[in-house]
């Protein structure tokens, strides 16, 4: 095993089962070294400029990550990954900076939600099921945001998720009501918080 494979394997191994050919680049391991180890089998790569072991698994939620590098999930789907609903999103959902444009990210199956303020405000990593880092928006973002009326998300997903979230994490009202303000939705947020008191 030369050392650029070798070094290949060390990243995908810390990157948790895959590795991007601009992660690639930035360590200084050539087109050509990522394409004799295709050609070898010792990669695979099912989406274009990311590469993995061929016994490694990545999420779909990392494929469409690195596919659309501007999305960051919300919604329904930042509940589940910060693990406040059961319910697996049947459509993924990720946020847009204002201008993008949606075509092929609604042919991949992504809902997509266009914002024309507030797009970066409360961006986090956290893990997919996979162990593998995406992005999202952070809780009490996602809790005031959910409540907005023009995104139409089911009661029967927010209130578990007001309820998992006061019983399991330290609640930072100052964040919650200042994301409220923010989505003007200030009267709801206290609501669900006052029944769960």
């Amino acid at each position: 095993m030369t050392s650029n494979v070798r070094k290949v394997h060390e990243l995908i191994q810390k990157n948790t089962g895959y590795l991007t050919f601009s992660q690639a680049r930035d360590e200084g391991i050539s087109y050509s070294t990522l394409s004799k180890m295709l050609e070898a089998g010792d990669l695979i790569s099912e989406e274009r400029g990311i590469y993995q072991l061929p016994n490694a698994y990545i999420d779909e939620y990392v494929i469409l990550q690195h596919r659309y590098p501007k999305g960051v999930y919300s919604l329904e789907s930042s509940l589940w990954l910060h693990g406040l609903s059961l319910t697996i999103p049947f459509e993924l959902t990720m946020s847009f900076p204002y201008g993008t444009n949606t075509k092929l990210i609604k042919e991949s199956g992504i809902k997509p939600v266009i914002l024309r303020s507030n797009y970066s405000d409360g961006i986090v990593d956290v893990k997919t099921p996979g162990s593998q880092s995406v992005m999202t928006y952070e809780v009490e973002r996602t809790l005031a945001e959910c409540l907005r009326p023009i995104y139409k998300v089911d009661v029967q997903i927010i209130a578990p998720a007001f309820k998992s979230y006061s019983q399991n994490r330290k609640i930072n009202f100052s964040k919650l009501f200042y994301y409220a303000k923010i989505f003007k939705v200030e009267s709801k947020v206290q609501s669900y918080m006052e029944v769960l008191e």
